[in-house]
């Protein structure tokens, strides 16, 4: 169509001047919007019929092409034959390089005066303006739109009620759902907690001092994408004298960069840790093997002096526990440095595991079960590093049960992931919602005596072989550690 008209279609226009009057001004029995060619081609763009000579104005302006095409202004032309005496009216719209656009008016058996040509061209340039201004509008409308929709953060515009008025597509990415679901809602419905009062508190802010408000890292919970963390901006939407009409939020997921941060702030504590390591590993271990020496010489030497045991024995045990941590230390370390990695099967390296831990269960009364998949694919992967993240995993079940209880270990396919699920699970006294955070952490532990690398050093594991753990627990009810490893 050569008529560009977005806003509205050609008819449309039409439409619109029939609704200014212009045929209780003028007679008109026939008008139409065309487009004539530089190379002779006649488009109909749209027309109204009001007495059926439609026919009769197709055929002439199809044979006077040439003619139309020369006109520049608005122009008189006549049809008189044996059938129709028509006078036509031909006022041009608009002129591009290889094309012409006119509106055309028609009426039978009648004269038109030269005043109702200047009606007609005064009617075609106030519904060309109209038409164009209109196109603005929605081409306008358009972009906003397309930038709205474009952006990666989700925009969400409220009213002073608390109904939602707009939305954008980045809506369903941060928060799951379809924009159209909740727009005509008010924003309660989907809020709770901590969140409502954030957001009801930069509104209130907004409102009272007509400005804009941040609040930074508000940690938001829903039944489509569980926990994440979010930046929300509070802006206030003014009408014409400036009040405030509503607030737009615009809402950034910052979840992946908190992630991000606490990686690198993990990274910052392993290369300190590991500098510290390698410093004191000959300064520590050296004396303290001296010291363990001497405690046994004397031990034997005092054997049978009463009193002298007593005092003995603990010296013995703090050596041994302080190289305990020692060596767990250097073994932190020492994970990145250990590269021989082979193909094994992981049910392999389990069943050693569970061997090692049979010694470990000391007095307790604890039944370990073993559920492992057949014919599992192997991985790549480094035997002595993974036995040492599960052995660790399986001290800390242990650990967990009291008197008696149960530990589960699971192998299994997940074939459409490629990766191989390990499951340890325990009835013990769990982990508590505010300590689960932190038990990765190098040197954080819930147990008097806990050294704080155990875990680390099987997440180190874990993450050195490409893979993911994930810890799921309840007070009193027990923990399952889920680790994925891919093949």
């Amino acid at each position: 169509m050569y008529y560009k008209d977005v806003s509205c279609y050609a008819q449309n226009s039409l439409k619109k001047i029939e609704g200014l009057g212009l045929g209780e001004i003028i007679p008109v029995d026939w008008m139409a919007i065309i487009t004539v060619s530089k190379r002779g081609r006649l488009i109909f763009e749209g027309e109204i019929d009001y007495s059926n000579i439609g026919p009769y104005l197709h055929e002439y302006l199809k044979t006077h092409m040439a003619e139309i095409y020369r006109i520049n202004d608005v122009s008189l032309a006549a049809n008189n034959n044996e059938r129709e005496s028509l006078d036509i009216i031909l006022s041009p719209i608009r002129e591009e390089e290889n094309y012409k656009v006119f509106f055309v008016v028609a009426g039978k058996n009648l004269r038109y005066r030269e005043k109702d040509l200047k009606i007609v061209r005064f009617t075609t340039k106030i519904v060309y303006e109209n038409v164009l201004l209109n196109n603005e509008i929605v081409q306008e409308k358009n972009y906003l739109r397309n930038i709205f929709d474009s952006t990666e953060s989700a925009i969400i515009s409220i009213d002073l009620q608390g109904k939602i008025t707009t939305a954008n597509k980045a809506v369903k990415a941060v928060f799951g759902i379809e924009p159209e679901k909740i727009v005509g809602n008010n924003y309660e419905r989907y809020l709770g907690g901590k969140a409502r009062k954030v957001l009801e508190e930069g509104m209130s802010y907004v409102q009272e001092h007509n400005n804009s408000f941040l609040a930074r890292e508000i940690l938001f919970t829903n039944k489509f994408r569980g926990k994440i963390v979010l930046d929300i901006a509070f802006t206030p939407l003014n009408d014409s004298k400036k009040n405030v009409v509503g607030i737009v939020l615009i809402i950034r997921d910052v979840t992946n960069k908190r992630v991000l941060e606490r990686e690198l702030e993990q990274l910052k504590q392993f290369a300190i840790l590991g500098e510290l390591a390698a410093g004191i590993a000959h300064d520590i271990k050296n004396p303290l093997m001296n010291i363990r020496g001497c405690a046994r010489i004397l031990e034997k030497s005092l054997l049978h002096q009463p009193g002298c045991q007593e005092f003995l024995e603990p010296i013995i045990h703090e050596v041994d526990r302080i190289n305990e941590v020692v060596e767990q230390m250097l073994s932190y370390v020492d994970i990145t440095k250990q590269n021989s990695y082979a193909l094994l099967n992981i049910n392999e390296v389990l069943n050693k595991c569970y061997n090692v831990i049979l010694c470990h269960k000391e007095s307790k009364h604890i039944v370990i079960e073993r559920d492992l998949a057949s014919e599992l694919p192997l991985i790549r992967g480094n035997n002595v590093q993974l036995q040492q993240a599960f052995v660790n995993i399986l001290l800390n079940a242990v650990q967990s049960i009291e008197k008696e209880g149960m530990i589960r270990i699971i192998s299994s396919d997940i074939s459409g992931e490629k990766r191989i699920l390990i499951s340890i699970i325990d009835n013990g006294i769990g982990i508590s919602p505010r300590e689960i955070g932190k038990i990765f952490a190098p040197f954080y532990s819930t147990k008097k005596n806990g050294t704080g690398l155990g875990l680390s050093i099987v997440e180190k594991v874990i993450k050195e072989h490409k893979g993911e753990i994930k810890i799921n627990s309840k007070c009193n009810q027990g923990t399952r550690v889920d680790v994925f490893l891919p093949y």
